[in-house]
């Protein structure tokens, strides 16, 4: 008789992605041609898509979950589109509802990773609300589901309110043209998602954890902020 074999660790992914008017044209265009691409690379690794599970919020005036946590080889990509103004807010309490409910629906038991969320904007806040308060809730340590937050901004975006959402790493894209930025960030999300699913699939490799793929000469690494 055999045993059961142990479920697989999850590695939750949440995109958060800004909609708003400035991402209209080229950079949106780029978006949702980087989208299905990342759901060919879920399903031409399945060693990668086995443990990988990925979810999709989008945000201007308000957040919307595009995508809940799933499996991204098997899901639908719908087009995402233009909406309102920037409300950084309105993004972090959305992708705070979206880990609660996707790593909430996932079958009791099953175990974890810590959740990474990928914030990309190319403008700074515009809505009337402070978005501290959010941003605390989202990064609250006494939160089960307390995810990594990593940063990546092109265009207006301010490098200070970058800085601030990130737990630990933020980025500016460096090319001028903001199609390629935002195809140059969405390929750094699939390297990344790649290469960090590889070290939990091979835990005995040195320096476990999240790695990030951000080659220099597309990206310059922020500073971290200091007290």
């Amino acid at each position: 008789m055999h045993e059961p074999s142990e479920p697989l660790t999850i590695f939750p992914v949440f995109l958060l992605v800004d909609v708003s008017v400035s991402m209209a044209g080229a950079p949106i265009e780029a978006l949702n041609r980087a989208l299905p691409e990342m759901k060919r690379v879920m399903q031409s690794d399945p060693t990668v898509g086995e443990i990988v599970r990925i979810a999709l919020v989008t945000f201007s005036d308000e957040a919307r979950t595009v995508i809940p946590l799933a499996d991204l080889a098997h899901t639908d990509i719908p087009e995402v589109l233009i909406e309102g103004g920037t409300n950084f807010a309105a993004g972090l309490r959305g992708v705070r509802t979206a880990i609660e409910a996707g790593l909430g629906a996932l079958p009791r038991g099953t175990p974890v990773y810590r959740p990474v969320v990928f914030f990309m904007s190319d403008g700074a806040h515009q809505a009337r609300e402070d978005w501290g308060p959010a941003l605390h809730q989202l990064r609250d340590p006494h939160w089960r589901f307390r995810p990594e937050v990593v940063s990546f901004g092109f265009n207006d975006a301010p490098d200070d309110a970058l800085r601030q959402i990130a737990t630990k790493f933020a980025f500016r894209a460096r090319d001028a043209d903001p199609a390629t930025q935002v195809r140059d960030i969405m390929n750094a999300l699939i390297g990344s998602i790649i290469t960090t699913s590889a070290g939990f699939r091979h835990p005995a490799r040195p320096g476990g954890g999240l790695h990030l793929e951000t080659p220099p000469d597309h990206f310059t690494q922020l500073p971290p902020l200091t007290v």
